[in-house]
């Protein structure tokens, strides 16, 4: 892309403008710690602006028909396949992450996602009721109103198509808050909108800092959905502050997934599948494999082979077709990876490989993928959600034991599964708290399917039927039939 900055400003009523302050900020490349960006940073005033374009644009927006509006949907998940090798390299600037990851998850599964929802925007059904000879009920689905999303770092396209998407096939419109690190892929993809002719108003961008343009749109009183997916304590926050309003609210939250291989697990490919399950993404996801659990009769021929291809892993320049590990987000979160590894040794665990920045890169947020073994289930590593390359290790002894370790922990996101003992699988799956499991593969959450996390990994469901049920209200209209309204009062 050469040394150009480029520059980005808000998305509000079709067209990309400037804050009404003035103020931008410089986004950096994290792999080359050189300014990539300038970005408009939005404040409460530009919250207001694209709150009163999009107020404007769901009296229209929400009575195209679902037809028309999957076309609108298809339309843009075309125009961005168009161009998936060019917003790729530029999800990779800005995140770190392998340009193939970006190629392939971030826009590949965000045109799927939009795929998905332009099929369901025309299957949005209610239902009819008989409810007696003199009665009928039917129920309409109608759109809860202006959606707002608020979208983390580690995923910044993928995670938002997963509301986008739902929420233009209901009939709402958005204002859409990214995360400040990860705001230009999101900003490219607006432009496409006004290409592909959606009407002015209906999707709006405002990057800034979450205290202030992400608390504006929350508190805003024209707001009728908040999605959010970020970290379990600034969930509770948006959860606190959506409770004003009594506004309707979905969040994606932390997660400290569990895999858990049992004896009779096929090696090789269980070793494959939790090497995506840590390190994919530099394991800044948060269904990552960090709770490694394995049965004590396979745990050192496991380990063996899993160190061996951990330590194969190819880190590199992550516009490289061949790298498959690139680096951290930033330098705080660097930092934040740099201090748990610190604190698990400090409680005692051993280091199996990895365990700080490579030796070929003398700038850049890159972490070595690293294995830590003899980490008790109440230490830190074990317990906290960290955001990076740290698997643990814990070996088990009985079925009763991996459950109980599984479950030993205030998330209930996602995890895994790894035996050829069909009983064996349902029964662990059925005893798991977490809402989204694997067994015997690990990775890749499908459109069709809900995801949605359990205790303190959040509300509500993205993907699937259930997810575009979160931008729809239901309502029920009883229509009497009979020749006569009974009498209740006698006079």
């Amino acid at each position: 892309m050469g040394d150009t900055l480029r520059k980005y400003g808000l998305f509000i009523n079709g067209k990309e403008v400037n804050s009404i302050s003035g103020k931008t900020y410089i986004r950096e490349n994290p792999a080359t710690e050189e300014p990539l960006a300038e970005i408009a940073e939005g404040q409460k005033e530009d919250v207001d602006n694209a709150v009163k374009a999009a107020k404007v644009a769901f009296e229209k927006w929400s009575h195209v028909s679902p037809s028309e509006r999957a076309k609108f949907i298809y339309r843009l998940a075309e125009l961005m396949d168009a161009r998936k090798n060019e917003i790729a390299l530029i999800n990779t600037l800005e995140t770190g992450k392998p340009v193939r990851e970006s190629r392939v998850v971030e826009v590949g599964a965000s045109v799927r996602t939009m795929e998905y929802y332009a099929g369901a925007a025309t299957k949005l059904n209610g239902e009819s009721m008989s409810i007696s000879d003199d009665q009928i009920t039917i129920t309409l689905r109608e759109p809860v109103g202006i959606a707002a999303h608020i979208i983390p770092w580690n995923f910044p396209l993928l995670l938002s198509f997963w509301k986008i998407a739902p929420a233009l096939a209901a009939g709402c419109t958005i204002v859409l808050k990214p995360a400040t690190d990860t705001p230009c892929g999101i900003v490219e993809f607006a432009r496409l909108t006004a290409e592909a002719g959606l009407p002015e108003g209906v999707f709006n961008v405002i990057p800034g800092k979450g205290s202030v343009a992400g608390q504006a749109l929350i508190e805003h009183p024209d707001i009728g959905k908040i999605a959010f997916t970020g970290s379990t304590e600034v969930g509770k926050g948006v959860m606190k502050t959506a409770s004003q309003g009594i506004k309707k609210v979905s969040l994606e939250l932390g997660g400290k997934a569990p895999c858990i291989v049992f004896d009779d697990a096929e090696i090789e490919d269980s070793v494959e599948a939790n090497l995506r399950g840590g390190f994919f993404n530099q394991g800044e996801n948060c269904t990552a494999v960090t709770r490694l659990l394995l049965h004590e009769d396979i745990y050192d021929n496991f380990l063996s082979h899993y160190i061996d291809r951990v330590k194969k892993i190819r880190m590199g320049n992550p516009t490289e077709e061949e790298t498959e590990m690139g680096s951290l987000v930033s330098k705080a979160q660097f930092q934040s990876v740099k201090s748990y590894f610190a604190k698990g040794i400090e409680e005692g665990a051993s280091v199996l490989c990895g365990g700080g920045r490579p030796k070929q890169f003398s700038k850049g947020y890159f972490f070595e993928p690293t294995v830590l073994a003899d980490v008790k289930p109440s230490a830190t590593v074990a317990c906290d959600e960290i955001f990076g390359p740290i698997v643990a290790v814990m070996p088990f002894k009985t079925e009763e034991e991996a459950i109980q370790i599984a479950n030993d922990t205030i998330y209930g996101l996602a995890g895994g599964i790894w035996t050829q003992n069909l009983k064996r699988a349902l029964k662990t799956a059925k005893a798991v708290k977490a809402g989204y499991l694997w067994v015997n593969t690990y990775g890749g959450i499908i459109p069709e399917t809900p995801y949605g996390g359990f205790k303190q990994s959040g509300i509500g469901k993205e993907l699937g039927s259930e997810g575009i049920d979160q931008y729809l209200d239901t309502k029920a209209v009883n229509i009497f039939i009979g020749d006569k309204i009974p009498r209740w009062y006698k006079g």
